[in-house]
């Protein structure tokens, strides 16, 4: 037990009420728990409580035990002078406030403690993930739902910043967020930080060209070398160091890595894609914002190599001739990552923010990804069935499970709940007790 869980409960009321006193033995009926303050102060304001027949209205302030008052320094404090009702878990000491003091330790499930304790102690990616079967799944849907649109809304705000910095390029911006997407995990950052040492315009330039395209891009990661044996890496070099000249580029200077990665992945193939891509079509975030449908845009990203790159993985090393495509998975990563943040940026900058829910509904179409935090959810009957539930999840585990926030999450909420008699009695209406205008 400690104070967050104890607030927790006061709130969700997770206790018996029935035949409530004071340490002191005063009848205590609970109109209204108030509303948790999670700011300075006491924990609950506007309480609404019934004390030997007096009523009161006023703040609530909960500590573990009744010395903790004083400890805390509140009698001298002038933001606790209305505190109406002191609740600590045990009662362990006489104090010399005044204040009616309420015990909870022997009130609350014994269950919900000690699911709580085993969560703080798991060493699960998902801390309650031997509960999980026991969530309904009709009743998280909602919470699910919102965590999606909370997800997508974080990462179209990002694109503004990226925008902003841009200069209002949404061209350019998004060259730089493609460019990121095609750099993968590994190389994501590096990729972007190569885009943005070549100006989008100076490769609409050079469009037509898909060798001089991969110069740049292959040049400035640093992948080209004057002393190669390589006829096609020669080619590349001697173009790379004429343009290099005549536009003035600055390198990065930050590398690409090929290590604990496929080949398809490797940043020699991504750029040679990407190359290829700008080379069919130029217009890239006018054709993607103007796309009537998921099917078209996975059309445009749909994209190949030149003809060297289908014998080679890098440079000087040859092998078996294959088309080096991008793969639906990477497609529709893609689209998650960058496409639909863009998208629905776009819209709201554009005023058109109705049009954001139907991008939104791109992600049921989309299948969902496939890592070890969603395989844990899955083995606790939380599987997701397409990108937008898997999305949800991913959100679900980075601001509550990573960081054990379960008290302020749905799940944990549902799970504490569940088999408590406090809860069912609450659900049927028979404990005569308000919070918030609500039958508690």
């Amino acid at each position: 037990m400690n104070e967050k869980l104890l607030q927790f409960i006061w709130d969700n009321c997770f206790f018996e009420t029935a035949g409530l006193c004071t340490v002191d033995g005063e009848v205590l009926e609970i109109l209204s728990t108030g509303t948790w303050n999670k700011h300075q102060g006491p924990d609950f304001l506007s309480g609404h409580v019934m004390i030997h027949g007096v009523e009161w209205i006023g703040n609530i302030e909960m500590h573990m035990l009744s010395t903790d008052w004083e400890l805390h320094g509140h009698g001298h404090d002038p933001n606790y002078n209305n505190v109406v009702l002191h609740v600590v878990w045990k009662h362990n000491k006489k104090i010399k406030s005044a204040i009616p003091i309420l015990e909870l330790h022997d009130r609350v499930p014994e269950h919900m403690i000690q699911r709580y304790k085993s969560w703080m102690l798991s060493a699960s990616v998902i801390p309650c993930s031997a509960d999980l079967p026991g969530v309904s799944r009709s009743a998280l849907n909602p919470f699910l739902d919102r965590l999606t649109i909370e997800r997508f809304r974080d990462r179209a705000q990002q694109v503004h910043q990226v925008v902003t910095a841009a200069g209002m390029d949404w061209q350019e911006a998004f060259w730089h967020a493609l460019a990121k997407g095609f750099g993968y995990k590994v190389n994501a950052e590096a990729f972007e930080r190569i885009a943005a040492t070549i100006p989008y315009r100076i490769l609409l330039k050079h469009r037509s060209s898909v060798e001089q395209l991969e110069a740049l891009l292959m040049g400035q990661a640093g992948l080209l070398r004057a002393d190669t044996a390589d006829g096609y890496a020669k080619l590349l070099y001697r173009e790379y160091v004429f343009l290099q000249k005549k536009y003035g580029l600055q390198k990065s200077y930050m590398p690409v890595h090929f290590l604990r990665m496929r080949p398809g992945n490797f940043p020699t193939v991504r750029f040679a894609q990407l190359a290829m891509l700008i080379h069919q079509e130029p217009n890239l975030f006018r054709a993607i914002k103007d796309g009537p449908a998921l099917g078209p845009i996975r059309e445009i990203l749909s994209t190949g190599t030149s003809e060297y790159w289908e014998q080679h993985y890098r440079f000087n090393e040859l092998s078996v001739k294959c088309k080096k495509v991008t793969g639906q998975q990477f497609i529709d990563n893609l689209i998650t990552n960058v496409i639909i943040p863009f998208l629905i940026a776009y819209q709201h900058h554009t005023g058109n923010s109705d049009e954001s829910d139907r991008y939104m509904n791109w992600l049921a179409l989309i299948p969902p990804e496939s890592n070890a935090i969603l395989l844990e959810f899955s083995r606790g009957g939380l599987k997701a069935e397409h990108r937008g539930a898997s999305q949800a999840l991913l959100e679900l585990h980075k601001h509550y499970c990573s960081q054990l926030n379960c008290l302020q999450c749905a799940v944990g909420k549902l799970l504490l709940e569940e088999g408590s008699e406090y809860a069912h009695m609450k659900v049927a209406g028979q404990i005569s007790m308000n919070r918030k205008s609500e039958q508690c």
